[in-house]
């Protein structure tokens, strides 16, 4: 069964690296079908003491097109027949069939940007006990992207989660696998991302905390350098700062 708690203790730095393995991705540095970028990618984490990776297959940015499983599966494929024994991964997918074969490939983590919606992605989680980080999503949004009406970002985002991870519960899951993220940039406008990333001390902390900010808008409008960012977010109790590799 795996366990946030133990699992956090082997990872050299509070870091998961984004590894894209797409085409288009909105920050442009994915690195489908090239071994010699992915390599770049390995070394680059490698030198920075970054020992957990989050591997993509398909763009989650706004108004992105979805993948066929084939397409998706190619994809993951590529990254798995070239993955360096180096590090620790997890997999950024909400697609079951994707999830199965990146567990059956050594990854620990599902990392499900939908919020563990999905009945086979729940079941997957857990028949295999792996790892699963859960993402806030708002409960009346149809997609990860619309946009949700905030009254108070971080009390509604925390109501949320807690309701996430409770269903999650209730059907099988073990409290030691789940982290939870907030979703910045994730169906929420600027000013509520903004809002949140300033009082991530004020999120539930019933679970591990994995914060993705990384090249999303809202930062712009935060008057903090990126060390700042980093420290601000360490600070305030987060356990993972989910970044880019070279960010």
């Amino acid at each position: 069964m795996f366990n946030w708690k133990n699992f956090l203790k082997l990872i050299e730095k509070k870091t998961l690296g984004i590894i894209n393995v797409t085409n288009d991705s909105f920050s442009g540095d994915g690195i489908l079908n090239s071994k010699n970028l992915l390599d770049q990618k390995f070394d680059l984490a490698f030198k920075n003491n970054i020992n957990f990776l989050d591997v993509g297959c398909m763009s989650t940015k706004p108004d992105f097109k979805m993948l066929s499983t084939v397409e998706e599966l190619n994809r993951l494929n590529f990254f798995v027949e070239n993955m360096s024994d180096k590090f620790y991964y997890s997999i950024d997918t909400f697609n079951s069939s994707v999830a199965e074969r990146a567990l059956d490939s050594g990854f620990l983590v599902i990392n499900d940007v939908s919020g563990f919606v999905d009945s086979k992605m729940i079941e997957l989680a857990i028949q295999r006990e792996c790892g699963i980080i859960v993402m806030h999503r708002n409960p009346v949004s149809e997609n990860i992207h619309q946009k949700g009406d905030y009254s108070d970002v971080v009390d509604q985002v925390n109501s949320h989660l807690m309701l996430q991870t409770e269903n999650l519960i209730n059907k099988g899951v073990n409290k030691s696998q789940i982290a939870i993220d907030p979703g910045l940039g994730f169906g929420k406008k600027m000013d509520d991302s903004k809002e949140l990333f300033l009082n991530l001390n004020n999120l539930i902390n019933t679970y591990p905390v994995v914060v993705g900010y990384s090249r999303k808008k809202f930062t712009e409008h935060i008057n903090m350098t990126e060390n700042e960012m980093i420290e601000h977010c360490i600070d305030s109790g987060v356990d993972l700062l989910r970044l880019h590799v070279g960010n």
